[in-house]
Parts: C-alpha cells; structure tokens; sequence
C-alpha cells in the first residue's frame, strides 16, 4: 500500500512541471493573440490611438485607428514541444487618408 501510494506520488511530481507547459485555454490564447495584434499595430500606426480590433478571416484581423485602417495576419510558429500557441504579428502597411 505504501510503496502504491510513493509511486503515485512520484508520478504526480514528475506530471506537475509540465502541466506548466501545456497549451493554454482557447480563451486565454485569444486573448495573448490580440495582444499580439494590438502591439503590431500600435508599432505601425505610431500615435494613433486604436479604436477597434475585429478578427476578419481566419488569423486576419483588421485594426482601425480613426480613419487609418492596417490588417494584420497571425503566423503560427510550430513547437517541438507542448505550451502556448507561438505565433508573429505582421501588419500590412496602413491604409491612411
């Protein structure tokens, strides 16, 4: 019983750290790929506060800053190991009157 109960404790202790890698919630991956998106194009739009973040098509997304418009696409970055989504943030050049 005892030697039962080290082997399950054991095995609890060597799956812990890595559940510290495992892929994040859908939720909260959503969250980090806005981020993502928000960052890149504050880089491009330089002053211009944003105004609106819409998710077009698939990893697209459409940032709008007063009458200045940028789309900006989601890479995906692929992992050899398990964790969190890596993805790049990569804007088109802005579409500003």
């Amino acid at each position: 019983m005892i030697a039962t109960l080290r082997g399950a404790l054991a095995a609890i202790l060597l799956i812990l750290p890595m559940a510290a890698l495992a892929a994040l919630p859908p939720s909260w991956q959503r969250v980090r790929a806005f981020q993502a998106v928000v960052e890149a194009a504050a880089r491009i739009l330089g002053n211009r506060p944003i105004d609106a973040v819409e998710r077009v098509v698939g990893d697209r997304f459409l940032v709008r800053a007063g009458d200045c418009r940028v789309t900006v696409r989601l890479v995906i970055r692929h992992r050899a190991e398990p964790g969190p989504q890596l993805f790049d943030a990569i804007p088109d050049t802005p579409d500003c009157p």
